[in-house]
């Protein structure tokens, strides 16, 4: 399908063609006809899908530049509302009589809001709302929108839902568990529920890897990483400010460019950072998960996660900031065996990881070393039983002289053999697939009984 087989006017059509937008993703070819049809609906769509483009088409599609608000856009933070404003400014080569206002930071900079699009966050769209003309909005849309239900916004987004005004509500996120569509859906009146959140772990576009750092510490582990990976442009995610300060030192020790994202810096100073390294000035960025979820950044070709985020669904978002606008991406986990759980749940998700070994200055692809969940339930019981049976047999009617330590050794032999005899039934598997042949002892020998080599 291509966007022209979606009954958009021909100048949008057009204007998407001049910035490469050929076909429509996913979410946007079930999205955008909904939208025009001004349908009420919750949308769901992994990180890096296209969920931007998915509402703007449709405003811009059916927007009458005649001075009157007709979308209202609200997103979490002041700085993804300037991102949705710049994608906007994409199509004024085409749309130049439409007028977009943000709103952020407290900022009253009109004394009347008129314009066709207005961005804001919710606590600044409430500040401003005398200034608002709201009569002939047809579409709110609601960006990133688990971040604004669950992220401090509730008796704000209760203020706004509750406004007297007939238009049609739409919310787009990555990471609404599924147990809650039914309440968010009640929550914002969505009659339609559009979930793409299974369609791939952010696309075909990323390569996810595991890497071993062998109990390395996490800062030297990283310098190691780079001068072994050479990344063209990276994000690295941390989940704790104090590991932040660790690495920021780490990185200015070995004479590494880079700037940092973490709550603590100012929204001006945040601004000038993104500014760094959108603009390719800087190529490293250290990061919280503040800079994890609706930013677009150019070229990011490698993201790496230091650890893993404690909501294990911040790991797609993480790994979302590469592979996006169709370019290839990587992500990479740093982990050692004393931290799988989270690695473990991962896997469960589906998410492909390749596996590598940092090893000094160098990486090592290595087999599958996730931790197969173990199956001890027919096992366990049958050892329990052999060494029942074992320890029976040794004690007898009364107990006999070093009882004790003849119980250990008999304990410890049956654990033996049951460890030997799996590994001689691996190989005999893998033998007879090789067409020769294998003999092993059988677990009868746990009762003293042996059974003669074949």
């Amino acid at each position: 399908m291509e966007f022209k087989d979606l009954n958009l006017d021909e100048r949008l059509v057009n204007s998407l063609a001049e910035q490469g937008f050929k076909n429509p993703s996913k979410v946007q070819e079930e999205a955008i006809p909904l939208l025009r049809k001004n349908g009420s609906a919750l949308i769901k769509a992994p990180t890096g899908s296209g969920k931007t483009l998915a509402y703007l088409i449709p405003i811009l599609n059916d927007l009458v530049t005649n001075r009157t608000t007709q979308a209202v856009i609200l997103v979490p933070t002041g700085i993804l509302a300037k991102q949705v404003e710049k994608t906007l400014r994409l199509f004024t080569p085409s749309y130049k009589d439409f007028l977009v206002s943000v709103i952020s930071d407290g900022e009253v900079k009109k004394e009347k809001y008129d314009d066709e699009i207005l961005i804001s966050t919710p606590d600044q769209f409430l500040f401003a709302q005398e200034l608002l003309n709201l009569k002939f909005v047809k579409r709110l849309i609601i960006d990133e929108g688990d971040m604004i239900l669950f992220g401090g916004f509730e008796e704000q987004m209760n203020q706004i839902l509750s406004l007297d005004l007939k238009w049609s509500k739409v919310l787009f996120t990555a990471s609404v568990d599924e147990h809650l569509n039914r309440l968010v859906r009640r929550f914002i009146g969505a009659e339609h529920l559009i979930d793409l959140s299974q369609e791939g772990i952010n696309g075909a576009n990323i390569t996810h890897y595991l890497v071993d750092i062998r109990h390395v510490a996490k800062p030297q582990a990283l310098i190691s990483f780079l001068h072994a990976a050479q990344p063209f442009k990276c994000m690295i995610f941390v989940s704790k400010k104090e590991e932040l300060k660790e690495i920021s030192e780490a990185l200015e020790n070995a004479k590494i460019k880079f700037v940092s994202i973490y709550g603590e810096l100012t929204k001006r100073e945040q601004k000038k950072n993104y500014r760094l390294f959108d603009e390719n000035e800087v190529m490293v960025l250290l990061a919280t998960d503040l800079a994890a979820r609706g930013v677009d950044l150019k070229d990011v070709s490698d993201v790496i996660s230091l650890d893993l985020p404690m909501d294990i669904l911040y790991y797609y978002h993480r790994a979302g900031r590469a592979g996006r606008f169709d370019k290839k991406g990587n992500s990479y986990v740093f982990y050692n065996n004393d931290d799988t759980s989270k690695v473990k749940e991962l896997l469960r998700r589906g998410v492909p990881f390749n596996f590598l070994s940092l090893r000094g200055n160098s990486l090592k692809a290595e087999r599958n070393l996730a931790v197969i969940e173990r199956k001890p339930e027919r096992n366990n019981e049958y050892v329990e039983k052999a060494i029942k049976d074992r320890l029976r047999k040794l004690r007898g009617n009364k107990v006999k002289p070093n009882y004790k330590k003849k119980r250990r050794v008999a304990i410890k032999l049956v654990k033996q053999y049951h460890k030997e005899d799996i590994i001689r039934k691996n190989l005999l598997a893998r033998n007879e697939k090789e067409g020769t042949s294998f003999s092993f002892v059988s677990k009868d020998r746990y009762r003293g009984k042996r059974k003669k080599r074949g």
